[in-house]
């Protein structure tokens, strides 16, 4: 039935949105070239004002060749504006005439800022860092480092953002929702979203710690988005890419597309290979000895484990006309692994002698194939800025995992027992359904109205199989304790409604949305239940002041509220005895956890010197905070770790950015973050301050040539029973572009270059004191080519007996108006 209503509903509107296009506006297209080299100016920043009082029309940023289009202008006068660091401000008058439809600016000549020598390349390139009203923007193009790598390569590079050694991704400490072209991602988790998307592929990384009510309010660290390359313009595009690194590491992929007059064909593949060693180490104290008098316990591990993955997209937008889009994509995914794990168990007494001893042999293998089916449609109007979207997507995602544990003790006298045999099988399928509609129109001169409503639904099917060899049957018996069978459930419905204008110099923005989500779960071996329904209403506000005077200098503030729901495998109650002594367990009595978020923000640019800073203050507070606790059973000496919703969580933060040019081609950008944190609750009073510096050194030398240095050093952050221990590393990456547009590109990098990357945590509790540090393959040394070509010509694929006249002749017939003086009073 909702799936009825919500057809009806889109189909009622397109109905009502499509007869109101009318013929009294004009398509408006340009370019942007540099006026000395002639090449395009990409991500140069082009805005439509009214020439009566210089309010915004409307804006946008240069396509890679340096084009732009704004649709549906209305017939009139108007003032274009250029500007992009490194060139003069470029200022037009232009005049849209009724009953043509579409209307060209010419091709736009920007002047480089200063004097320019015969011998010195002018390079135009996107900032590696933007601040906008509501996020950072990180250009991905710029992190040489992440070169052949995967999106985890590229957030390694991000400030704030932290990957731990299993490559879960957390913004300020916080989890984090990752986004791809604006959506959910359709892979589940962010550590799968991340490693099944090439770095290559990504065009801009956007961080928005506080979301406004246009997004799900899942994340209490946020939102990151990821912008994947895509061209649109008539012709093709093919991007070839390979690697290898140390240690056998292979990975490979490759992103085309054909656009011919309505029809944008896309389709990408990425296959990989990587193997990696590491090891572990443990020490605990047990302040109260179990009954064997264990008081000391130490734990020694070593693993390996390989994976393989080949997964790849292809699609194809539809342009009905100029005001109706339709996409539609299919993606397939396959990733397979195995690994093993051997452990070294040592049991002591109060004078550390030897009570017994055990060796534990792990060994495992997935497969896990996963698909995507999506469906996009987007209508404009005459309206400019009026745009209604629809989208709809079906993710499944399977798993087949199996194990094998074997555990053998030897007593102090050398005596040993029967060895402990367990055999598992683990087959999971996770189904998401995501059905979005979104509208906005334009209200007066500068306000804009959005709304939208969203239903996500989502079923996980899991069956755990456990069993332990019996000596005396010799046969594997199932066990009912570590079995087990589970059905999970999660449907969430909202709606949201924003609100932006601007009075004078300042620029609000407020909305609300609304969540409605159920939970329901049934283990069919443990006979227990969840069945929770939650109804939330998350308010935002944004501001952004524009100092009087001064364009380069603004202040931005926003309060917003996220939520944490508790996922699938918090809630499922399994037991995890991968280490006999360090179990892991989930807990399905789990409660959503809310966050309420402030932060104040200051840019200024410096026309100068290029400079770029940014700073601000924050604060967040999380009840009900989800966070792992680890209890010791103090008779059988082993600790079980799982979820609770454990105290308050207040952080209060400082952010300190700054873009330096040092000298011509060598900038560097420095970011600081400092956070103090205090958790509170019944059982639970830590509270820590912490600090992170990162530091992004890059060079331009002659011939083409990148130099990048990234180092980062983060200080020991707080947990519940103790603290993270402190990490810190710093990567090297070269790059050399050949050919003509650099078409050819030659990487080599260097990742973890002092080995100093592990993860590391000390616990402090009344039970046990603990130190455990985990250590894998960081330092690699990493070869990766990439290869460009293709031909954009709006020209290609037309009949010559039906040619019309090429945008380039009517621009070129367009050269003696942009020679003519503007008034510099605009």
């Amino acid at each position: 039935m909702l799936k009825r209503l919500l057809l009806a509903a889109f189909m009622c509107y397109g109905a009502i949105a499509m007869a109101q296009t009318g013929n009294n506006s004009a398509k408006f297209v340009g370019k942007a070239l540099d006026a000395v080299t002639g090449k395009p100016v990409e991500y140069a920043s082009v805005v439509l004002l009214h020439q009566q009082d210089s309010s915004v029309m409307t804006g946008m940023y240069t396509q890679p060749n340096g084009d732009f289009s704004f649709n549906a202008i209305p017939a009139g006068t108007y003032v274009l504006r250029i500007t992009f660091m490194g060139y003069d401000k470029l200022v037009k008058a232009v005049k849209i005439i009724p009953g043509k439809p579409v209307q060209f600016a010419g091709t736009l000549r920007l002047q480089p800022t200063g004097k320019t020598l015969a011998t010195v390349e002018i390079k135009s390139e996107k900032p590696a860092f933007s601040m906008q009203i509501d996020r950072q923007v990180f250009d991905a193009g710029s992190i040489v480092t992440a070169e052949g790598g995967s999106g985890t390569d590229v957030m390694k590079n991000i400030p704030s953002v932290d990957v731990d050694i299993d490559d879960n991704i957390t913004l300020r400490g916080k989890s984090v929702t990752i986004y791809v072209d604006g959506k959910p991602s359709p892979f589940g988790d962010a550590k799968t979203a991340l490693q099944m998307i090439p770095a290559s592929t990504i065009d801009r990384v956007e961080v928005i710690n506080n979301p406004s009510a246009k997004f799900e309010a899942q994340g209490g660290g946020g939102i990151i988005n990821i912008v994947l390359k895509k061209d649109k313009a008539i012709g093709y595009n093919v991007m070839v890419s390979g690697g290898v690194a140390t240690r056998g590491q292979l990975n490979g992929n490759i992103n085309a597309n054909l656009r011919i007059r309505k029809f944008n064909f896309f389709t990408n593949y990425n296959g990989w290979y990587g193997s990696q060693t590491g090891y572990g180490y443990s020490n605990r104290q047990n302040l109260v000895p179990d009954t064997a008098g264990t008081a000391f316990f130490t734990q020694d591990s070593r693993n390996k484990n390989s994976n393989t993955g080949n997964g790849g997209r292809i699609g194809l937008d539809y342009y009905v006309n100029d005001f109706n889009t339709i996409s539609i994509s299919e993606g397939l995914n396959l990733n397979t692994g195995n690994s093993t794990d051997d452990i070294m168990l040592n049991y002591l007494d109060v004078h550390r002698s030897g009570l017994r001893n055990g060796e534990r042999h792990n060994s495992s293998d997935y497969r896990n194939p996963n698909n995507n089916t999506s469906l996009n449609f987007r209508h404009t109007t005459n309206k400019q800025n009026e745009e209604w979207t629809a989208y709809i997507s079906y993710s499944n995602n399977r798993g087949r995992n199996n194990s094998n544990y074997s555990t053998q003790y030897q007593n102090a006298d050398s005596t040993h027992g029967n060895a402990q045999l367990q055999r598992n099988l683990g087959i999971s399928q996770n189904k998401f359904w995501n059905i979005q509609t979104d509208y906005t129109t334009p209200v007066g001169r500068k306000g804009k109205f959005e709304t939208g409503a969203k239903v996500t639904l989502q079923n996980n099917d899991n069956d755990y199989d456990a069993r332990l060899f019996n000596f005396t049957t010799q046969q594997y018996e199932k066990s009912l304790d570590l079995s087990n069978t589970y059905y999970y459930k999660q449907d969430v419905y909202s709606g949201y409604m924003n609100f932006s204008s601007a009075i004078g110099n300042l620029g609000y923005q407020v909305g609300a949305r609304i969540e409605q989500a159920d939970l329901k779960g049934f283990s069919y071996t443990k006979d227990t239940s969840v069945n929770n329904h939650f109804l939330n209403v998350f308010p935002s506000v944004f501001l952004k002041y524009n100092l009087p005077h001064n364009e380069n200098q603004s202040l931005i503030f926003n309060y917003s509220t996220r939520i944490d729901r508790p996922g699938f495998d918090q809630l499922l109650p399994y037991i995890n005895n991968s280490d006999p002594q360090n179990i892991r367990a989930g807990n399905p009595d789990l409660k959503p956890s809310l966050t309420h978020k402030f932060e104040t923000n200051y840019s200024r640019y410096f026309p100068n010197s290029k400079d770029y800073l940014n700073t601000g203050v924050y604060y967040s507070q999380a009840n009900d905070d989800i966070d792992r606790i680890s209890i010791l059973d103090t008779t059988t000496g082993v600790t079980t770790t799982r979820p609770m919703n454990l105290a308050t969580d207040k952080d209060w933060g400082a952010n300190f950015t700054y873009n330096l040019h040092i000298i011509k081609g060598w900038n560097v950008t420095t970011n600081l973050n400092m956070e103090y944190s205090k958790l509170t609750g019944p059982s639970i009073n830590n509270e820590y301050v912490t600090y992170g510096v990162t530091v992004n050194s890059n060079v331009r030398l002659p011939a083409k040539i990148n130099f990048q240095v990234n180092g980062h050093y983060r200080s020991p952050r707080v947990q519940p029973q103790g603290t993270f221990k402190a990490m810190n590393g710093i990567d090297l990456g070269i790059r050399k572009e050949m050919l003509k547009n650099n078409a050819l590109a030659i990487a080599l990098n260097i990742s973890d270059v002092l080995n100093t990357q592990d993860y590391s945590s000390h616990y402090a509790t009344t039970a046990f004191i603990q130190d455990y540090t985990r250590k894998r393959t960081t330092r690699f040394i990493r070869l990766n080519i990439r290869y460009r070509f293709g031909k954009m010509d709006p020209d290609m694929f037309r009949k010559k007996k039906k040619q019309e006249v090429p945008e380039e002749e009517i621009d070129d017939k367009e050269k003696d108006k942009d020679k003519k003086p503007v008034d510099s009073t605009l």
